[in-house]
């Protein structure tokens, strides 16, 4: 499903009029999935009028490459498989986000919180300005890759991605409200003229 368009005309008018939509409307969650900004619109620090509030934000594939996002709110926010190499993401807050797979090289993290993001299979071997408490706050996987002055949690599990997709989650949920799968219905044999027929029993 691609971006909303609405969403994404206000996200090019800038940091300050984009959080005041925010404020308005604080029950909305900005979808904008794969949008490409212009190396300008990408300008989203405090000497643009940020930082800026994308927090909760559905940003999954989204080109933000040499982005500007010092100090933005981005709890919760989707960035799963994004391209943020060589963005500013100093002072930023990532709690709970996710940024499995994203691309990262060359990003800085300086003072970045990272507290239970998802960095599942991301490449941040150039990352810069990462610190080895910032990494131990963090979700990752086997197949996340570090800077070698880091060191990989041993809490971090195998391949493991922290967030399901929909029909997973109703899976779940489904399990967690019916621990004990439903039997299958039982067939049954009718013999009436015409031959054998099976008949699903109600």
């Amino acid at each position: 499903m691609p971006a909303d368009s609405t969403h994404v005309a206000m996200l090019r008018r800038g940091p300050r009029p984009w959080n005041i939509w925010r404020a308005q409307h604080p029950n909305t969650i900005p979808y904008l999935v794969g949008v490409g900004l212009s190396v300008g619109e990408r300008q989203m620090g405090p000497i643009n009028g940020g930082p800026i509030n994308l927090s909760a934000a559905r940003l999954r594939k989204a080109s933000l490459r040499f982005a500007s996002l010092t100090a933005a709110d981005l709890e919760g926010a989707d960035l799963s498989d994004a391209d943020l190499g060589g963005a500013r993401l100093d002072g930023a807050n990532f709690k709970g986000a996710d940024l499995s797979r994203a691309i990262l090289d060359r990003a800085d993290f300086a003072g970045a919180c990272l507290i239970e993001a998802n960095l599942c299979g991301t490449q941040l071997i150039e990352a810069r300005n990462l610190t080895q408490e910032q990494i131990n706050s963090a979700l990752g996987d086997a197949f996340t890759r570090l800077p070698s002055h880091l060191t990989r949690p041993h809490a971090w599990a195998l391949c493991q991605d922290m967030r399901p997709d929909a029909e997973d989650v109703f899976h779940l949920r489904s399990l967690a409200r019916n621990p004990t799968p439903m039997p299958r219905p039982v067939e049954r044999v009718s013999w009436l003229v015409g031959g054998p027929r099976v008949i699903a029993a109600e």
